[in-house]
């Protein structure tokens, strides 16, 4: 079983952004990497030695770490995707 660790700017802005209800969802999410890190649909973002992975709670996106060393797992952002996200 893995640990769960939130990246400061999450806990104070990220998650102010989103409503109750997209937040129960994407908490099940969340909560759901504790036993499987990689789940299907994962992506790898960058390549090498800091990668990290990002899921997707439509419309929302999770970026987090891995610390294999540790079973770590560090939540680093929670963003909603919009249509100016990629510009």
């Amino acid at each position: 079983m893995w640990a769960l660790s939130f990246k400061p700017s999450v806990e104070s802005k990220d998650i102010k952004k989103i409503s109750k209800p997209d937040w129960g969802a994407i908490d099940e999410d969340i909560q759901s990497l504790k036993s499987d890190p990689l789940p299907p649909g994962v992506k790898k973002i960058k390549k090498g030695k800091d990668a990290h992975y990002r899921i997707r709670r439509w419309p929302f996106r999770i970026g987090y770490k891995l610390y294999f060393g540790k079973k770590i797992i560090r939540i680093m952002y929670v963003r909603r995707r919009t249509e100016s996200t990629y510009r």
